[in-house]
């Protein structure tokens, strides 16, 4: 019994001693998982950030907005957005999670974005080189020569000096992707031009003028490979590649104004062109505008007489002290005013007019001839001349307060502040200079077209002539250039007009005139054409409507020989001179009747 009780006793402890173990060991492993819980809490999850975009593409200049897609579930934490090639791309934080990316300059970046327990994140930036959006109101010159001007309004304008010729249109400009562009005749284009854009233009011809002909309708399709600085261009009328880079804009504005058109030939004019025959005028088929030489508009240079305003301003005196006049001309009978007097062993040798002030050439006679060594401007109400050139100036205009002045071996522009440029380095015959910003020029075999502030030569109008040494501008309307011209073979002077559309030259009334020696000068007015014909002892006018004609002998009036002609309030002057050289002036009625002008 006694045993049995210490037995249950033994028991007892035991199961104590277990239970307190049990309770012990639970304790422990509540407390290490509080601990762990513990840590757990203390110890957050580290996120990722999730970007629009892992890489992009851009273009120079463009931006791009890059984006935490979940920024809300993230806890919209605080962001560092980072870039360490800031000259490829910048970064600027929107502070929503979202960061604006500008590209720079051709190159790759990384773009790095940091957040408070969340993973770095990186996106990859490419910047290329941006290509031209657009090549209109662009323009390209090719090696060879080429123009091709792309002015804005997709017009486009084309000058080529392989074949003489000057194309405009309207044209469809669209743009390629390299692949397309692969697939065309113009594939040689595709690695012209590193970061080019390409374009394809079908160009259909306004106007297409060739040496001594035209003609409309043609079709052309031009292939474009271009960024901003250089380009390849393939003509599919040349079917080459060429590289071309930027020109201006300017010379294709000149010739839109120049060429604005395509009026066609005068009915009858056509029917003898090319034919070198000939031509009977009738009708009005032939008519231009009338000229109007009154002072309010630029004159070419008188050796003589011209009118400035409501006077006569004329040149009087021996070969030691030629000077300057003027005498009003609502008193041809009063005494004349003396304007200007050159110093002693100087004479006035050429002058002329903008309709303001007097510009006057001073040479001397020392050996037998007018040598012009300067030339001046000079306020007619009485102030001293000044000058603005030493120059040997033979002849000169004026056009939109510029002189052009030539010495017959080349053509000078020069402003009135006596700055100059030579346009032309070869013969001038004779020149005139239009208000649109062009020079029609006769070098004794050819006509050409200049630019008046440049002197680019844009080529020639008509080539082939066999002028022996000179021929006179009468008009230009437009259209037509009316001049006078001497023929080597023949040995005489004739009227001719001049298509400037297609270079076809007409002859105007009778063929020929003069003789072997013949000298002459020519003035426009109404429809007429003047000029001195038979070495200047005689006149011949002929209407351009009709090529009616008339002449008179100056001997029949008590003359030897004209010297120069001028309009004076509309009505054609004469410098005339009598068998004793005195110099006398006489107005030319509609009759081609003369009277003496008592100055």
């Amino acid at each position: 019994m006694e045993k049995e009780q210490m037995q249950s006793k033994g028991y007892g402890r035991l199961i104590a001693v277990l239970v307190l173990i049990g309770i012990a060991v639970i304790g422990a492993v509540l407390l290490l998982m509080g601990l762990i819980l513990g840590w757990f809490r203390r110890a957050p999850a580290v996120r990722e950030m999730q970007l629009s975009a892992e890489s992009v593409l851009l273009e120079e200049g463009e931006r791009y907005t890059l984006e935490i897609g979940n920024y809300r579930e993230l806890g919209e934490p605080s962001v560092k957005w980072a870039v360490e090639e800031r000259e490829v791309a910048t970064v600027r934080n929107n502070k929503d999670g979202t960061a604006e990316i500008t590209a720079k300059a051709a190159g790759e970046a990384t773009i790095v974005v940091k957040a408070e327990n969340c993973e770095e994140a990186q996106c990859r930036v490419q910047v290329k080189k941006a290509p031209i959006a657009s090549i209109a109101g662009t323009a390209w010159q090719t090696q060879d020569g080429c123009y091709y001007f792309l002015p804005e309004g997709n017009y486009y304008y084309f000058i080529s000096p392989r074949t003489e010729n000057y194309i405009k249109g309207g044209i469809e400009i669209r743009e390629l992707e390299k692949e397309e562009l692969a697939a065309t005749e113009a594939s040689a284009l595709v690695n012209a031009v590193d970061r080019a854009a390409y374009f394809r233009l079908d160009a259909s011809a306004d106007l297409e003028l060739y040496f001594g002909s035209r003609r409309t309708g043609a079709h052309y399709t031009i292939y474009v490979a271009a960024n901003e600085e250089e380009a390849a261009i393939f003509d599919s009328g040349w079917s080459e590649a060429m590289p071309a880079q930027k020109a201006e804009l300017l010379l294709a504005e000149a010739l839109d104004a120049k060429f604005p058109g395509g009026a066609e030939l005068p009915q009858d004019a056509a029917a003898g062109a090319g034919t070198g025959a000939e031509v009977s005028y009738a009708g009005s088929a032939f008519t231009v505008a009338d000229a109007d030489f009154n002072g309010d508009v630029a004159y070419k240079e008188s050796w003589n007489i011209l009118q400035l305003g409501n006077d006569i301003i004329f040149k009087q005196g021996d070969d030691s002290g030629n000077a300057l006049y003027r005498l009003s001309l609502g008193d041809l009978s009063a005494q004349p005013e003396l304007l200007y007097q050159p110093e002693a062993g100087s004479v006035v040798t050429v002058f002329g007019t903008d309709g303001t002030q007097l510009i006057l050439g001073t040479g001397s006679t020392s050996d037998g001839s007018y040598t012009t060594g300067a030339l001046y401007r000079m306020d007619p109400g009485g102030s001293s001349p000044e000058l603005l050139v030493n120059d040997k100036v033979q002849d000169f205009c004026i056009v939109d307060g510029v002189i052009y002045y030539t010495d017959y071996s080349r053509l000078v522009r020069l402003d009135m502040s006596g700055n100059s440029k030579v346009l032309w380095e070869y013969g001038v015959y004779c020149y005139e200079v239009t208000e649109d910003g062009l020079v029609f020029l006769h070098d004794g075999d050819a006509w050409e077209l200049l630019d008046a502030e440049t002197g680019e030569d844009y080529g020639y109008i008509r080539d082939g002539d066999n002028y022996s040494y000179e021929c006179d501008l009468a008009e230009f309307d437009g259209d037509y250039l009316y001049y006078v011209a001497y023929d080597y073979d023949q040995e005489k002077v004739s009227l001719r007009a001049l298509d400037i559309w297609t270079g076809t030259e007409l002859t105007i009334g009778s063929a020929y005139h003069g003789s072997k020696n013949d000298t002459y000068c020519v003035a426009y007015y109404d429809s007429y054409v003047l000029f001195t014909a038979e070495d200047g002892e005689s006149v011949v006018r002929i209407d351009v409507a009709t090529g009616e004609e008339q002449q008179i002998y100056l001997e029949d009036a008590g003359y030897w020989y004209a010297n120069e002609i001028i309009l004076v309030d509309g009505r054609p002057v004469l410098s005339l001179q009598d068998d004793d050289e005195n110099i006398h002036f006489a107005i030319m009625d509609e009759n081609m009747s003369l009277q003496a002008l008592a100055l």
